[in-house]
Protein backbone atom coordinates (compact mmCIF):
# COMPACT_ATOMS: atom_id res chain seq x y z
CA UNK A 1 0.00 0.00 0.00
CA UNK A 2 1.31 3.40 -0.80
CA UNK A 3 2.71 5.37 2.07
CA UNK A 4 -0.21 8.72 1.28
CA UNK A 5 -2.68 5.89 0.98
CA UNK A 6 -2.28 4.72 4.66
CA UNK A 7 -1.43 8.23 5.93
CA UNK A 8 -5.24 9.18 4.37
CA UNK A 9 -6.60 5.96 6.16
CA UNK A 10 -5.10 7.23 9.64
CA UNK A 11 -6.41 10.97 9.14
CA UNK A 12 -10.08 9.81 8.22
CA UNK A 13 -9.59 7.07 11.47
CA UNK A 14 -8.47 10.49 13.84
CA UNK A 15 -11.14 12.73 12.09
CA UNK A 16 -13.75 10.28 13.31
CA UNK A 17 -11.92 9.76 16.58
CA UNK A 18 -11.99 13.73 16.86
CA UNK A 19 -15.60 13.92 15.95
CA UNK A 20 -16.74 12.15 18.97
CA UNK A 21 -15.47 15.09 21.42
CA UNK A 22 -17.09 17.73 19.18
CA UNK A 23 -20.10 19.20 21.24
CA UNK A 24 -21.61 21.67 18.68
CA UNK A 25 -23.56 20.71 15.96
CA UNK A 26 -21.82 22.44 13.13
CA UNK A 27 -18.35 21.60 13.80
CA UNK A 28 -19.61 18.30 14.24
CA UNK A 29 -20.88 17.70 11.07
CA UNK A 30 -17.41 19.62 9.37
CA UNK A 31 -15.48 17.34 10.79
CA UNK A 32 -17.52 14.20 9.42
CA UNK A 33 -17.88 15.82 6.27
CA UNK A 34 -13.94 15.94 5.75
CA UNK A 35 -13.64 12.78 7.35
CA UNK A 36 -15.99 10.92 4.39
CA UNK A 37 -13.89 12.30 1.48
CA UNK A 38 -10.55 11.07 3.53
CA UNK A 39 -12.14 7.67 3.99
CA UNK A 40 -13.71 7.74 0.19
CA UNK A 41 -10.25 8.38 -0.89
CA UNK A 42 -8.70 5.50 0.37
CA UNK A 43 -11.83 3.45 -0.45
CA UNK A 44 -10.90 3.95 -3.98
CA UNK A 45 -6.97 3.66 -3.57
CA UNK A 46 -7.50 0.31 -1.74
CA UNK A 47 -10.50 -0.70 -3.80
CA UNK A 48 -12.73 -1.54 -0.82
CA UNK A 49 -16.43 -1.09 -2.67
CA UNK A 50 -18.14 -1.06 0.97
CA UNK A 51 -16.16 1.70 2.24
CA UNK A 52 -16.66 3.72 -0.61
CA UNK A 53 -20.46 3.35 -0.85
CA UNK A 54 -21.04 3.90 2.74
CA UNK A 55 -19.08 6.89 2.80
CA UNK A 56 -20.59 8.10 -0.22
CA UNK A 57 -23.99 7.58 1.05
CA UNK A 58 -22.78 9.56 4.39
CA UNK A 59 -21.15 12.86 2.60
CA UNK A 60 -24.43 14.65 1.10
CA UNK A 61 -26.19 13.50 4.06
CA UNK A 62 -23.77 15.06 6.35
CA UNK A 63 -24.07 18.12 4.14
CA UNK A 64 -27.61 18.46 3.97
CA UNK A 65 -27.50 18.47 7.56
CA UNK A 66 -25.31 21.70 7.97
CA UNK A 67 -27.15 23.75 5.30
CA UNK A 68 -30.49 22.36 7.16
CA UNK A 69 -28.83 23.57 10.85
CA UNK A 70 -27.58 26.96 9.31
CA UNK A 71 -31.31 27.88 8.10
CA UNK A 72 -32.35 26.95 10.97
CA UNK A 73 -29.77 29.37 12.89
CA UNK A 74 -30.68 31.76 10.39
CA UNK A 75 -34.46 31.58 10.96
CA UNK A 76 -33.96 31.85 15.18
CA UNK A 77 -31.64 35.29 14.79
CA UNK A 78 -34.09 36.76 12.85
CA UNK A 79 -36.99 35.64 15.49
CA UNK A 80 -34.94 37.01 18.14
CA UNK A 81 -34.51 40.70 16.85
CA UNK A 82 -37.87 40.83 15.15
CA UNK A 83 -41.57 40.14 16.18
CA UNK A 84 -43.31 37.22 15.08
CA UNK A 85 -47.34 38.37 13.47
CA UNK A 86 -49.34 36.38 15.13
CA UNK A 87 -51.79 36.73 12.14
CA UNK A 88 -49.77 34.14 10.82
CA UNK A 89 -50.78 31.22 13.01
CA UNK A 90 -54.58 32.12 12.93
CA UNK A 91 -55.26 29.99 10.11
CA UNK A 92 -54.37 26.92 12.22
CA UNK A 93 -56.53 27.67 15.03
CA UNK A 94 -60.07 26.44 15.41
CA UNK A 95 -62.59 28.66 15.84
CA UNK A 96 -66.05 29.31 17.74
CA UNK A 97 -68.28 32.15 19.07
CA UNK A 98 -68.79 32.66 22.64
CA UNK A 99 -71.51 34.37 24.75
CA UNK A 100 -71.39 36.80 27.43
CA UNK A 101 -70.87 35.71 31.05
CA UNK A 102 -69.44 32.18 29.77
CA UNK A 103 -66.60 31.18 31.68
CA UNK A 104 -64.00 30.13 28.85
CA UNK A 105 -61.93 28.09 32.01
CA UNK A 106 -61.56 28.51 35.54
CA UNK A 107 -58.34 28.61 37.91
CA UNK A 108 -56.79 25.57 38.07
CA UNK A 109 -58.46 23.54 34.95
CA UNK A 110 -56.39 21.91 32.24
CA UNK A 111 -54.77 23.77 29.75
CA UNK A 112 -54.87 22.05 26.81
CA UNK A 113 -55.47 25.29 24.96
CA UNK A 114 -53.82 28.32 23.60
CA UNK A 115 -56.42 31.17 22.72
CA UNK A 116 -56.24 34.16 20.62
CA UNK A 117 -59.73 36.75 20.75
CA UNK A 118 -60.75 37.28 17.41
CA UNK A 119 -63.39 39.53 18.68
CA UNK A 120 -65.37 40.18 22.44
CA UNK A 121 -63.65 41.06 25.79
CA UNK A 122 -62.41 38.59 28.48
CA UNK A 123 -61.28 39.29 31.97
CA UNK A 124 -59.35 37.63 34.43
CA UNK A 125 -60.43 38.37 37.87
CA UNK A 126 -57.94 36.93 39.89
CA UNK A 127 -54.94 38.75 38.32
CA UNK A 128 -58.01 41.89 37.55
CA UNK A 129 -56.75 42.15 33.95
CA UNK A 130 -59.09 42.85 30.97
CA UNK A 131 -58.04 41.47 27.40
CA UNK A 132 -58.95 42.56 24.06
CA UNK A 133 -59.56 41.50 20.21
CA UNK A 134 -56.27 40.12 18.41
CA UNK A 135 -54.80 39.12 22.15
CA UNK A 136 -53.07 35.87 22.79
CA UNK A 137 -53.98 34.19 26.07
CA UNK A 138 -54.14 31.16 28.06
CA UNK A 139 -50.50 30.30 26.49
CA UNK A 140 -48.86 30.11 30.54
CA UNK A 141 -50.99 26.80 31.84
CA UNK A 142 -49.90 25.28 28.04
CA UNK A 143 -46.75 25.48 30.13
CA UNK A 144 -46.96 24.52 33.52
CA UNK A 145 -48.29 20.85 32.96
CA UNK A 146 -49.80 19.83 36.47
CA UNK A 147 -50.08 23.90 37.82
CA UNK A 148 -53.10 24.28 35.31
CA UNK A 149 -54.61 27.41 34.48
CA UNK A 150 -53.72 30.46 36.49
CA UNK A 151 -56.80 32.42 36.84
CA UNK A 152 -60.46 32.22 35.28
CA UNK A 153 -61.53 33.71 31.91
CA UNK A 154 -64.85 35.16 31.40
CA UNK A 155 -66.24 36.71 28.46
CA UNK A 156 -67.42 39.62 29.43
CA UNK A 157 -68.45 40.57 25.79
CA UNK A 158 -69.66 38.19 23.30
CA UNK A 159 -67.08 38.06 20.09
CA UNK A 160 -65.43 34.63 19.01
CA UNK A 161 -62.24 32.77 19.82
CA UNK A 162 -59.81 30.57 17.88
CA UNK A 163 -57.85 27.85 20.18
CA UNK A 164 -54.65 25.66 19.22
CA UNK A 165 -53.97 22.37 20.97
CA UNK A 166 -51.76 21.64 23.25
CA UNK A 167 -50.15 19.11 20.92
CA UNK A 168 -50.09 21.72 17.85
CA UNK A 169 -48.30 24.06 20.01
CA UNK A 170 -45.53 22.10 21.53
CA UNK A 171 -45.38 21.10 17.20
CA UNK A 172 -45.14 24.84 16.29
CA UNK A 173 -42.35 25.54 18.56
CA UNK A 174 -40.53 23.00 17.52
CA UNK A 175 -40.31 23.28 13.99
CA UNK A 176 -41.04 27.20 14.28
CA UNK A 177 -38.38 29.50 16.34
CA UNK A 178 -40.21 32.59 15.80
CA UNK A 179 -42.89 31.14 17.45
CA UNK A 180 -41.30 29.55 20.37
CA UNK A 181 -39.78 32.88 21.05
CA UNK A 182 -42.84 34.86 20.47
CA UNK A 183 -44.58 32.88 23.35
CA UNK A 184 -41.53 32.76 25.45
CA UNK A 185 -41.43 36.58 25.13
CA UNK A 186 -45.22 36.61 25.85
CA UNK A 187 -45.22 34.37 29.27
CA UNK A 188 -42.22 36.60 30.73
CA UNK A 189 -44.41 40.15 29.71
CA UNK A 190 -47.60 38.28 31.38
CA UNK A 191 -45.61 37.00 34.66
CA UNK A 192 -44.02 40.17 35.07
CA UNK A 193 -47.59 41.97 34.76
CA UNK A 194 -48.97 39.45 37.23
CA UNK A 195 -46.15 40.35 39.38
CA UNK A 196 -46.59 43.95 38.88
CA UNK A 197 -50.14 43.72 39.71
CA UNK A 198 -49.58 41.64 42.84
CA UNK A 199 -47.55 43.91 44.30
CA UNK A 200 -49.99 47.27 44.38
CA UNK A 201 -52.09 45.20 45.87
Amino acid sequence: MPIWLEITSYVASALVFLSFFMKEIVPLRLIAIVSNIFFMIYAIGAGLLPILILDAALLPLNIWRVIEYKRLERKVRAASQGTVEVEKIVPLMTGRRVDEGEVLFRKGDAAEELYYLAEGRIRFDEVDVEIGPGTVFGEVGVFLDDEGRTATATCVEGGEIRTLSRKRVEQLVMVDPGFGLFLTRLIAARLTANMAGMSRA
